[in-house]
């Protein structure tokens, strides 16, 4: 039995992490005054990301132009806010360099593939092809499941660089 599972059975209500110091819905205007964005988790990210030979380019403000079949390529963001729903996926707000957008993570991501315990407000995570759920124009939520992490850095990751 998982961490997250024990703690449904512990406290089935929802656990809910805020950040109360940012607004959720903030699009980032200048990145380089965004504590978000100068912090261990994310340096490490995009560090990380740039080591693969690869570029970090904000897409969650701007889905529609990102979008390819349903689906986003990559999702570099900031855990902005989580909290576990009854069906013991977790609910999620993610921010980029260019805005928020919610979504939620199965349990399997957090029991199985054992990224419970570093999925917490403040964490940096790199996603690959993401599922877009779009009940409404301009609407959008992530699926995200176990194969779409790439990495998981903690919030008190502590950049190298």
């Amino acid at each position: 039995m998982g961490a997250f599972q024990i703690l449904r059975m512990v406290n089935p209500s929802p656990v809910v992490y805020r950040s109360a110091s940012l607004s959720l819905l903030k699009v980032v205007e200048d990145v380089g005054e965004d504590a978000d964005f100068n912090g261990g988790a994310w340096v490490s990210a995009t560090n990380y990301v740039i080591a693969f030979g690869g570029t970090v380019t904000g897409c969650l403000g701007d889905i529609e132009n990102f979008l390819k079949k349903g689906k986003l390529e990559q999702v570099v963001a900031i855990v902005k806010s989580c909290y576990l729903n009854a069906l013991g996926d977790l609910n999620v707000t993610l921010k980029d360099v260019l805005g928020t957008v919610s979504g939620t993570i199965h349990y399997k991501v957090l029991d199985v593939g054992s990224y419970g315990n570093d999925v917490t407000v403040g964490a940096a995570m790199i996603l690959d092809n993401v599922s877009v759920f779009t009940p409404k124009p301009l609407e959008h939520y992530l699926n995200i499941i176990k194969r779409n992490v790439v990495e998981v850095f903690r919030k008190d990751t502590v950049s190298l660089v």
